[in-house]
Formats: structure tokens, C-alpha cells, sequence
């Protein structure tokens, strides 16, 4: 038995979860900055003037082809599966993201501008893919809400960064005012890098593929225990549980659009729609064209366009902070459904207010869009990004929780696309669109998503299981989600059957230690015989 508990950089328990949440959160700073950037650079007149005053189409697709690159980066997160763990992948992809900033910010021309953005947008497909996963897997259940809202307040800061940097590089003349904020990536990446190596890999990847010694060193250190406490044995018992009962099934990649068993393909589709309400928020036509918005539909002039562009990603990081104290108590389906409300109210009072189009209700509509900031981080931005891999089945979660950053990227790419074509064809009524989208939201959340807040990942699994020989409807799962004495039964019977399997496992091999020793001591009591048999006849 170890005589101290493992660490990882001399960090164990909550503390090295945090240093895990911290890493995390380099990567979403990427993506925050990588969103926010090039909502400067579209309100620019150096960059305008490089690439030929581009069209409203195309500097939509000028912006969006990032998200076209991280949209085939999740595809090929998908394909790859759970072939090299949860670490290599970020990063694989902070590398992948350095040479496409590198492109960027040395074009001349739209061809190699894209390519750049194409090719960074891959790499961070790649990441956005596997560190919700990663977090997963490595948190406390009772805290992973908590974990991943801290993690995305620092997607936020990216923002910040993005639109103060863009602010400031605006009174910088020449062509540095748009190449340096396009190399700034290679700065987060780089720090990833280093960073990262000395984290522990996923204990639940690890067991998966069979490396026990290392998932329960791994999971020792970030539960700050020893390896074999009976607290760390339970838990990993309940992992090989898990492990277990999703290995019965076939596993190859086909599996994300069957049940098999474990109703695969439901929970997949669950994880990609909660990626597709969130773009349909409309959240990206601010964080992604925040100062062309303000510019171009309210009225503001450049400077005052990234002045209050740089001012909504502050308020929109101090409404992040509220997430931290409540996500673990509100519930998963209980914030869905506030945001979504919020959002819509506040995009339809936006297209009322730059509707009239008086010079005080354009700027009334600059306050409800930042009280919309707050709900969407209050309401999705807190929970999106932990929900699919909460809901997912872990032979599929690495999976499944790619086709949910698909989702993600795809529709991105579409709002980030049409919005300026949308603003520019039919101004306010933009806004009803996406009111209409956030208030057909509610009732899709109330029905059909299970309450996930607070269980561990296998009684997630036992949640989806069959009833009276027959498979649930999710209709049922989600009114078995939100009782309480149904969820207590989940996580004793979990508890239960990891014990059992454990003792079975056990039994399995005293008896086959048995068996070998009797075959043994046949073969020893043959050999001596023959070898008398030999000497007689000699």
C-alpha cells in the first residue's frame, strides 16, 4: 500500500481539480477570444482595406469559416473516438490552432486568410470536443456544474480580451492593427502546452481501456485519497460497473445512432439539440458581431461600436460569476428554461426598440442585449457545455459528445454566416427570429431533458435503463429524473451491482487459482509418475 497519496504537480484532491479546471479554461479562453476578435477586425478600415471591402456575405464567411474548420476538427474527434485519451487531443489541437494563427495573421489575400482560419478552427474543434469530457470525468459529482461555469467565465475573459485588444489596436495604423490580434492564439495555445502534461489523464478513459493500476492512481489523486481506500474502490468499481455493462453491447462507431441497449442514440440526439438551442439563442450574433451589430443595426460609430462591444464582454464575465454559486442547486432543466425565457423577452424588446428607431430606445436596446448576456450565461452557457458529456453513455461519450460540438460549430457557422445578410435585408426583424427560437426552446427542455445535476455518470446510465423488461420512454426518464427517491434507488442499487460484480470478479479468480493448482499438482503428480515408470523400466 502507497504510503501518501499520489499528486500531480504536488496537487491532489479539489486543488488539483482545479488546476485541471484551469487548463480547461486556457483552452475556452481560445475559444472566447478566437469568437470575439474578429468582430473588431469586421469594423475595421485596415483590415477592410487588405482584403477589398468585403461584402456582407463574405465577411460573414470570412468569420464563420472557423467555425467550418471546428466543425470537420469535432468530425474528426468523432472518427478517432477513444484512440489516444482525453490530454492528447488538446494538445494536438493548441498545435493545430498555433499554425492556423500563424497563416492569419501573415495573409495578404482572402484565399490564405481563410485557409488560416480554416485550419485553426480544426485544431479548436479538436479541443472544444474532448475538455468537457476531460472535466467530466475528473470532477466530483457535486461540483461539476460548478467546475465548468468557472471554466467558461474564462471563455469570457477571451472575449474581454478580443474586444479590448481590438479596441486598442484600433488606434494603431497599418496592418498590425489586425495581424497581432490574429497571432494572440499562439500565446493560450502555447501555455497549453506546457501546462498540461503534468495533469492526470481521465480515470475513466484509463479503465476503459484497462489500465486500472493507473485510473485508480489517477482518481486517488484527484479525490485526494490513497489508491486503495474502500472510497476509491467503490468509485472505480462503479466505473468498471459502467464499463462493464456498456461493453455487452457492440462498439464500433454506427453504435451513436442505435440504443443497443443503452439508449444511445436518444441521448446523443438530446446532446446535439442542447448545442443547436444554444445558436439559436442568438448569442453569437453578440459575442461574434457584437460591434458590427451595434454598428450597423443601432447606429454607433466605430470606435463607440467597440467601445461598448469591449463594455458588454465585462458585464457578460460578472454575470458569469453568478453560475459559480447556484448551478449545483438550480439543476440543469431549471436554468435551460429561465435562460431560454429571458433571452427571448430580450430579444423581442430589441426588435421593438431598434424597430422605432429613436436615437434613446437604440441605445435602451444596447441595455437589453447586455441583460440578454446574462441570461444566456446564466441559463445555457453554465450548463450546455457539461450536459452531453452528463448525459452520455461513456462507451459513447467521446463520441457522442463530438457530434454535439458538430451541432455546435454547424449551427454557429450558419448564425455567424447570416447575420450580417439578416441585418442588412431585415433589420429589427432579426431579433424576432431569434425571440421566436428561444421561447420554442421551453417547452423542447421541459419534456424531453433529464435532469442530470448532481448524479454521478453511471447512475446517469441506470437512469436510461430498462423498467419492467421494457425501455423507457423519455418522456419517463424525465419525470424519473426530477424524483428524488427514484434517483436515491438509482445511485444504492449502482452501489449494489458494482459490489456484486466486484465479488463475482473476486470469486471468479479464487476459483480459477483453484482450478490452476489442481491442474498443477496433476501435472506435478503425472510427471513423478512417469519419471518412477522410466527408472523401473530402465
Amino acid at each position: 500500500m502507497a504510503s501518501s497519496s499520489p499528486t500531480f504537480c504536488k496537487l491532489k484532491g479539489q486543488n488539483l481539480v482545479y488546476a485541471v479546471t484551469a487548463c480547461c479554461s486556457i483552452g475556452f479562453m481560445l475559444f472566447g477570444y478566437d469568437l470575439g476578435f474578429m468582430g473588431g477586425l469586421t469594423t475595421s478600415p485596415e483590415f477592410l482595406q487588405q482584403f477589398g471591402h468585403p461584402s456582407p456575405s463574405l465577411i460573414g464567411f470570412l468569420v464563420s469559416a472557423y467555425e467550418v474548420g471546428a466543425f470537420f476538427g469535432a468530425a474528426i474527434t468523432f472518427t478517432l473516438g477513444d484512440r489516444f485519451g482525453r490530454k492528447p487531443y488538446v494538445i494536438g489541437g493548441s498545435i493545430v490552432v498555433i499554425v492556423g494563427s500563424v497563416i492569419s495573421a501573415a495573409s495578404y489575400g482572402v484565399a490564405q486568410f481563410l485557409v488560416g482560419r480554416v485550419v485553426a478552427g480544426v485544431g479548436l474543434g479538436f479541443m472544444t470536443t474532448v475538455i468537457p469530457v476531460w472535466m467530466a470525468e475528473c470532477a466530483r459529482p457535486k461540483n461539476r456544474g460548478r467546475m465548468m461555469a468557472m471554466q467558461l467565465s474564462t471563455l469570457i475573459s477571451g472575449l474581454i480580451i478580443a474586444n479590448w485588444l481590438d479596441y486598442g489596436m484600433s488606434f494603431y495604423p497599418g496592418s498590425v492593427q489586425w495581424r497581432f490580434p490574429c497571432a494572440f492564439p499562439i500565446l493560450l495555445c502555447i501555455m497549453v502546452c506546457v501546462f498540461l502534461p503534468f495533469l492526470p489523464e481521465s480515470p475513466r478513459y484509463l479503465a476503459n481501456k484497462g489500465e486500472h493500476d493507473r485510473a485508480a492512481n489517477n482518481l486517488a489523486a484527484l479525490r485526494g485519497d490513497h489508491a486503495y481506500t474502500a472510497a476509491i474502490a467503490e468509485e472505480i468499481k462503479e466505473i468498471q460497473y459502467a464499463i462493464a455493462v456498456e461493453h455487452n453491447e457492440a462498439g464500433s462507431w454506427s453504435d451513436v445512432f442505435k440504443d443497443h441497449g443503452i439508449s444511445g442514440s436518444t441521448r446523443i440526439a438530446i446532446g446535439f439539440a442542447a448545442n443547436a438551442f444554444q445558436q439559436f439563442s442568438g448569442v453569437n450574433v453578440i459575442s461574434s458581431l457584437g460591434p458590427y451589430v451595434f454598428q450597423n443595426s443601432i447606429g454607433l460609430s466605430h470606435r463607440d461600436a467597440l467601445l461598448v462591444a469591449g463594455g458588454l464582454q465585462v458585464f457578460y464575465f460578472l454575470s458569469s460569476l453568478i453560475p459559480w454559486f447556484i448551478v449545483d442547486k438550480a439543476g440543469r432543466r431549471r436554468l435551460f428554461i429561465l435562460g431560454s425565457a429571458g433571452m427571448g423577452t430580450c430579444m423581442m424588446l430589441s426588435a421593438i426598440f431598434v424597430g422605432i428607431g429613436t436615437k434613446g430606445l437604440g441605445y435602451a436596446a444596447v441595455v437589453v442585449l447586455y441583460l440578454f448576456q446574462t441570461f444566456f450565461t446564466l441559463g445555457w452557457q453554465s450548463n450546455m457545455w457539461i450536459y452531453p458529456p452528463e448525459i452520455l453513455p461513456l462507451k459513447l461519450r467521446s463520441r457522442g459528445n463530438a457530434i454535439a460540438v458538430v451541432s455546435q460549430w454547424l449551427w454557429t457557422f450558419l448564425i455567424v454566416e447570416i447575420t450580417p445578410i439578416l441585418i442588412t435585408n431585415i433589420k429589427y426583424k432579426s431579433y424576432i427570429v431569434f425571440a421566436v427560437l428561444n421561447f420554442v426552446t421551453i417547452p423542447i427542455v421541459y419534456f424531453t431533458f433529464p435532469e442530470t445535476c448532481g448524479l454521478t455518470l453511471e447512475a446517469v446510465d441506470l437512469l436510461f435503463a430498462d423498467r419492467d423488461g421494457k425501455r423507457p420512454s423519455i418522456f419517463r426518464v424525465v419525470r424519473d429524473s426530477r424524483k428524488k427517491e427514484y434517483l436515491a434507488e438509482i445511485e444504492a442499487t449502482l452501489r449494489e451491482r458494482a459490489e456484486a460484480r466486484s465479488e463475482a470478479r473476486v470469486e471468479g479468480r479464487v476459483e480459477r487459482n483453484e482450478l490452476g493448482r489442481e491442474e498443477d499438482e496433476k501435472e506435478e503428480s503425472g510427471s513423478e509418475k512417469f519419471d518412477v515408470s522410466h527408472i523401473d523400466k530402465v
